[in-house]
């Protein structure tokens, strides 16, 4: 389960602060260029299925609860097909429906009040159903399609997303999954990847603990003593790691160390 930390509407405190409730919700681990290939699908077929030119956008991916997703699907009309990943989900809801109707009529939008009329119905299927085909880069492979209830879908779906036009047509068009993909694992860095990369090395050539007092007196002149001697091998650390054990010296006239093992007893 993937979680991602949200924080809920502002509630005023007695003292006059406001305040955000965090809490975990799941996040969906459907991958945005799915969802992206799905909307430039959506804007290709409108125009062609309308004769007309539109933007779209993407409402990201989210898994939502039992509630949202019966507001979501309540009166719509639904298509699902099956798919050998998951099943999918085309779902133009009620307002929505009246918006692509018009669209597809060349009409002004109809009010709430008007009920579609058998040629708009099958119109509105027709279109839907054209979409069908962009759920296979979310379903794979995919199976028959046909219309589905909204209770049964409200049950199944798992992941929604929306693709929505933009300008002076407006509506959105949903698609749903019953199955929120696995997230993907990528592979382990490679060296060949580090290779750009630099760490800051130091060498230790003595240590030792001073307590808080005998800190706080430290002044020019004064001897510190150490627990490590000098003349000690060093430790060679990268960061806050210690890497091996090191005896300091000279080379070419430079400060040096030799490395006298590495990690896991290699020489």
């Amino acid at each position: 389960m993937i979680a991602v930390l949200q924080f809920g509407s502002a509630r005023s405190l007695p003292d006059g602060r406001m305040l955000r409730v965090p809490a975990f919700a799941p996040r969906s681990t459907l991958p945005l260029s799915a969802a992206c290939l799905v909307a430039n699908g959506v804007r290709e077929a409108l125009a062609r299925l309308l004769a007309a030119e539109f933007d779209v956008e993407l409402i990201e991916p989210a898994i939502p609860a039992a509630a949202e997703r019966r507001l979501l699907v309540d009166g719509a009309t639904i298509v699902r097909v099956r798919g050998r990943l998951a099943d999918g989900f085309v779902i133009v809801r009620p307002a929505d429906a009246r918006r692509v109707v018009s669209a597809a009529f060349g009409e002004a939008e109809r009010s709430d009040r008007d009920a579609l009329s058998a040629i708009e119905r099958a119109t509105l299927e027709r279109i839907a159903g054209a979409l069908v085909p962009l759920c296979n880069a979310l379903c794979g492979t995919l199976g028959p399609a046909t219309r589905e209830t909204a209770e049964r879908t409200a049950c199944d779906i798992a992941t929604y997303f929306e693709v929505r036009t933009t300008g002076p047509q407006r509506f959105s068009i949903g698609f749903g999954l019953t199955r929120d993909p696995r997230e993907e694992v990528t592979g382990l860095v490679a060296l060949e990847d580090l290779a750009s990369v630099e760490v800051e090395g130091r060498v230790e050539v003595a240590a030792g603990v001073l307590s808080v007092p005998a800190f706080s007196r430290i002044a020019a002149g004064a001897t510190i003593p150490f627990e490590t001697r000098l003349g000690a091998p060093g430790v060679l650390r990268f960061g806050d790691v210690a890497f091996s054990r090191v005896t300091c010296g000279v080379s070419n006239g430079r400060n040096a160390a030799t490395v006298e093992s590495l990690p896991g007893g290699g020489a």
